[in-house]
């Protein structure tokens, strides 16, 4: 599998990074080594990254960071996933529309929640918690929490192998 990424600045992902590890720790799963901070833009089960990066790079690096801002904690049940929840502004929603339309002839294989109107930016602290410790868990993310700003400074393709990433290409903004 590869997925599409925008990457922080490193004041923001140490930020995101430290309370990932710390509800792993919580949660008994301390010796998992979750993905690095990140929101998801597209993800496909089995592409080229030489074709992705051709078709992106010259329109990536004509784009300028983004300021993204976390000011929520949210839930997917499905998952037992916990993320920071980015503020989404018309910049963050564009550059997403934008680069779909350079890769929508790619899609074949693409997975539909990272679609334009179904996408929901997030970035996930933890995956794959049990529903017994949702409650505790929760509470421990929601009190430790802070808002949170910073900027989107690169693009990035990672090839998702027994859960662990490998960057395949990095691009950064201007």
């Amino acid at each position: 599998m590869q997925v599409l990424v925008l990457r922080f600045d490193y004041k923001l992902s140490t930020k995101l990074e430290h309370d990932s590890k710390d509800l792993h720790l919580a949660s008994s799963r301390g010796n998992e080594t979750p993905l690095p901070p990140h929101l998801s833009l597209f993800s496909f089960e089995q592409i080229n990254p030489v074709t992705l990066s051709e078709q992106v790079k010259s329109w990536v690096e004509q784009q300028k960071t983004l300021d993204i801002s976390f000011s929520s904690l949210g839930f997917f049940k499905q998952n037992g996933t916990f993320f920071a929840a980015p503020v989404v502004t018309k910049e963050l929603v564009t550059f997403h529309r934008e680069l779909y339309s350079l890769i929508s002839h790619l899609h074949t294989n693409e997975i539909s929640p990272y679609l334009p109107g179904k996408w929901v930016p997030h970035s996930t602290l933890i995956n794959r918690v049990p529903l017994t410790t949702w409650g505790p868990l929760f509470q421990r993310a929601s009190l430790a929490f802070e808002p949170q700003t910073g900027k989107a400074v690169a693009v990035e393709c990672w090839s998702i192998v027994n859960g662990r990433a490998q960057t395949e290409w990095t691009y950064f903004l201007k």
